[in-house]
C-alpha cells in the first residue's frame, strides 16, 4: 500500500523524502538494447561507450522531476540499497510521440547557418533539438519528438545512497552544476552558517558561470540552511618554458 503524505511517500519499508539528494545506478534497455547506463564497463562491453561521458553513480533530487516519469516515481518508492527492474510504458518514459512536433522548416533557416541538411541530421532550432527527416528543395521535414518518444522502455535502477553530511551535500550540489567537479578538484569549508567553494582554475572560463554559482548558491542556502555562501575562482600563472 502507498500512503501518499505532505513531501513524502510511505511504501512497506522507509520513506524516502522528496527533495532528498539520492546517489543512483541504473542500465536502460529498448527492445533489450542497451541505450543508457552509469556502468562504465558495461558500456564498453555493449558498444555505447562515450569518452565524453562522465560514468559512476547520479546523484538527483528525489521525487523533483529530474528523471523521466518512471524512475522519478520509482525512486520515491525505494529503499537504500534496493534494485528494481523496471517495466515502463512510453508515457512513463519520454513520453508518446507528437504529430505536432514534426515540422517543416524552410531552407532558408538552415542556410543562415550554411548547414546543408541531410536525413538524420540532428538539429537545434530555436533551443529545440530535433532530426531531420527529409529534405526535399526548400521544404525540410524535422521530428522534434525525443528519439525513444512512443517506446516502452526497461530499466535496472538502484539507490546507492542517501547524501547527508553537510560536505558531501555541498559536493553533489556542486557536481549537479558543474558536472566534471569532484572532490579532488574542490575544496569545500563550512563554518557554521558560511559556505565557502574554491573552485578548480578550468571552472573560470565555463559559460554562464554567474548563473552556475547562483544556482549552486540558491540549492545550500536551502539544503544546507546557510546564509553565506562564497566562491574562490583561481586563476594560475602559467610556467614559461625554457629553451
Amino acid at each position: 500500500m502507498i500512503i501518499v503524505a505532505i513531501g513524502f511517500i510511505e511504501t512497506n519499508g522507509e520513506i524516502m523524502e522528496k527533495g532528498k539528494l539520492v546517489k543512483i545506478s541504473y542500465d536502460g534497455y529498448v527492445e533489450e538494447n542497451l541505450f543508457d547506463t552509469t556502468n562504465e564497463e558495461l558500456a564498453k562491453e555493449q558498444g555505447i561507450f562515450n569518452p565524453n561521458m562522465v560514468y559512476g553513480s547520479v546523484t538527483v533530487s528525489a521525487g523533483e522531476k529530474m528523471l523521466i516519469p518512471g524512475l522519478d516515481s520509482a525512486i520515491m518508492e525505494m529503499n537504500v540499497g534496493e534494485e528494481r527492474e523496471l517495466d515502463l510504458a512510453a508515457e512513463d518514459a519520454f513520453g508518446k510521440r507528437d504529430a505536432s512536433q514534426v515540422k517543416i522548416v524552410p531552407m532558408k533557416e538552415f542556410k543562415k547557418h550554411n548547414v546543408n541538411p541531410i536525413p538524420g541530421m540532428p538539429v537545434n532550432i530555436d533551443n529545440k533539438i530535433g532530426k531531420v527527416v527529409s529534405a526535399n528543395g526548400g521544404r525540410i521535414l524535422v521530428d522534434f519528438n525525443h528519439e525513444l518518444a512512443g517506446k516502452d522502455l526497461k530499466y535496472k535502477l538502484k539507490i546507492e545512497e542517501v547524501v547527508e553530511a553537510p560536505e558531501a551535500v555541498a559536493l553533489e550540489v556542486a557536481k549537479l552544476f558543474i558536472p566534471r567537479i569532484s572532490e579532488e578538484n574542490l575544496k569545500i569549508t563550512i563554518d557554521g552558517e558560511n559556505v565557502t567553494l574554491d573552485l578548480p582554475e578550468n571552472t573560470a572560463f565555463m559559460q554562464n558561470l554567474q548563473m552556475v554559482k547562483m544556482g549552486i548558491s540558491n540549492e545550500l542556502i536551502k539544503r544546507l540552511e546557510a546564509k553565506k555562501v562564497s566562491f574562490i575562482d583561481n586563476f594560475v600563472k602559467k610556467e614559461e618554458k625554457t629553451e
